[in-house]
């Protein structure tokens, strides 16, 4: 299957895909500013796609026989997100459903009640977005969080954790800084003259 760096640049990846559909999320709403219905039906198909593809990434590693342990963490991860991102589908789907009933009601204009209604369905807009907005962070941060637990240590680290260990074997000077301090009856004859 995949390897553990290929997990995790996959992870990241997906979790920049998130980051860049929270950026456009529409912008807190007004009474006399509501967000434009066709952009936020588009950011819903958008989020649609976005669970089809990690749904399908999920089915690629349920299906390795035996899991490995990156793989699992990895199918885990795409299944939490899928939740996260259909969290944020249905979030926008209440803010759909308000422009909707805000569409249909327009010729109330100037009806007693008219104005409450309208900053019902702004208060009802803005804290759908703000739903969306945090199931959108949660799955990127999960997904990162996942990469995080699947990277493979890095050279730096894995050599610190050996100098320390009581059980490392020392090195010794390197032949050039050897070959510096020996006396100089001791030292490799010179090729120049």
């Amino acid at each position: 299957m995949n390897s553990p760096m290929s997990e995790v640049l996959l992870l990241h990846s997906t979790a920049s895909v998130i980051d860049d559909t929270t950026r456009l999320l529409p912008e807190s709403s007004s009474p006399s500013f509501l967000p434009d219905p066709f952009e936020v039906g588009r950011q819903i198909s958008e989020l649609g796609g976005l669970i089809t593809s990690m749904g399908d990434e999920y089915l690629l590693r349920v299906d390795v026989s035996p899991p490995q342990e990156h793989t699992a963490r990895t199918a885990e991860a795409f299944a939490h997100a899928v939740g996260n991102v259909a969290e944020a589908a249905s979030a926008l789907g209440t803010v759909s459903q308000q422009l909707a009933f805000f569409a249909r009601t327009a010729g109330l204009h100037g009806e007693p009640g008219y104005a409450e209604v309208r900053s019902l369905i702004t208060q009802t807009i803005d804290s759908a977005v703000g739903r969306a907005r945090i199931s959108l962070t949660q799955a990127a941060q999960g997904l990162r969080t996942a990469a995080s637990t699947i990277s493979p240590p890095s050279v730096r680290l894995q050599q610190a954790t050996l100098a320390r260990s009581p059980a490392a074997p020392t090195a010794g000077p390197s032949p050039a800084s050897a070959a510096a301090s020996a006396p100089p009856t001791q030292r490799a004859p010179s090729l120049t003259r």
